[in-house]
């Protein structure tokens, strides 16, 4: 009987094995696609925040030129630089 308990004992030994293997695969998996969605997540907030960083700098630019070339602006600015 000592030999069926040893034989029992090393299949079960082995199928913990298995399990656990299994398992250490699986949460590495699962890290790994949740890092790679934290980085598009970064990629896409960065794209969107480049984005907005040129359009704010046209709206600059635009700002600018209009500045210099229109000279009903600079009769409003004038208004309100007397108020």
């Amino acid at each position: 009987m000592s030999k069926k308990e040893k034989i029992d004992f090393d299949k079960e030994l082995e199928k913990i094995a298995r399990k656990s293997n299994l398992n250490i695969r699986k949460s590495e998996y699962a890290f790994e696609n949740q890092l790679k969605k934290l980085d598009k997540d970064i990629d896409n907030l960065t794209n969107k925040k480049i984005k907005e960083f040129d359009k704010n700098k046209e709206l600059t630019l635009e700002y600018l030129s209009t500045e210099y070339k229109q000279d009903s602006i600079d009769r409003y600015r004038e208004k309100l630089n007397k108020i």
